[in-house]
């Protein structure tokens, strides 16, 4: 006899499952925050009492951020499993760190697409508008107003373009882009530190046995010269003898 499921249990693990999406949720909504404090901190630090030039130059890196934590969340939902574990089966540095991300990938686009991203696109508006507000006070005229739109369209414009071109290649190279996130992410973990140190064991195994196989050979060239000169003096005495 087979037994019927229970309804109860099914609507305990909705309730499990719905709790852990909103404790995830807070979860998110508190790095955001303290990422936003932090880089507000930071571009606020960077831009009170500077030009204008040290303001575009932060525009461009939280740009930049914006642009590059788009394209690794395009990467990791693109990207294929199976050739992480091929290279995970043959140590490849990076391979297990890839096959996690790639496993949570929900999560990880979560962090560092939406969190990340959007907190650096945010502040590169932000630091636009510090822009504008200099622009504004130095020139008063319809100039002014005019330049001060073109910075922000210039903005918004150059972070769609720069999204845009990142996606169309990040799922052409989604495998290649994870690669090297985990191969960055082992620098941080403590298997990737293991995996490290057994390279550099394996490299200095390597060159010992090549030193050792040189070493062979020299001493094999020797006693054959050796030998070779030891003929040649018995060719030569049994000449004289003769």
């Amino acid at each position: 006899m087979k037994k019927k499921p229970n309804p109860k249990s099914k609507t305990v693990k909705k309730q499990n499952q719905n709790n852990k999406q909103l404790i995830w949720s807070l979860k998110v909504l508190v790095l955001s925050f303290a990422l936003s404090m932090c880089f507000g901190v930071l571009s606020e630090f960077f831009l009170s009492g500077t030009g204008i030039v040290i303001a575009v130059l932060v525009i461009v890196v939280f740009m930049s951020i914006s642009i590059l934590t788009d394209m690794i969340g395009v990467a990791v939902t693109a990207a294929d499993i199976q050739p992480f574990r091929a290279m995970a089966s043959k140590k490849i540095r990076g391979a297990k760190e890839a096959i996690k991300l790639i496993k949570n990938a929900d999560k990880f686009t979560s962090i560092i697409a939406d969190v990340v991203g959007d907190v650096c696109g945010i502040l590169s508006g932000a630091a636009g508008a510090s822009i504008i507000v200099k622009i504004a006070i130095d020139s008063e005229s319809a100039l002014g107003i005019i330049i001060a739109s073109l910075v922000s369209a210039v903005i918004a414009s150059m972070t769609i373009f720069g999204k845009s071109l990142g996606k169309k290649y990040a799922m052409k190279n989604c495998n290649k882009i994870m690669l090297v996130v985990g191969r960055v992410m082992s620098w941080f973990t403590p298997q990737g530190k293991k995996s490290k140190k057994a390279e550099t064991k394996e490299e200095q195994t390597k060159v010992e046995e090549k030193q050792l196989s040189l070493d062979e050979e020299g001493s094999q060239i020797s006693q054959d010269s050796k030998g070779e000169d030891e003929q040649s003096t018995n060719n030569q005495n049994t000449d004289s003898d003769k």
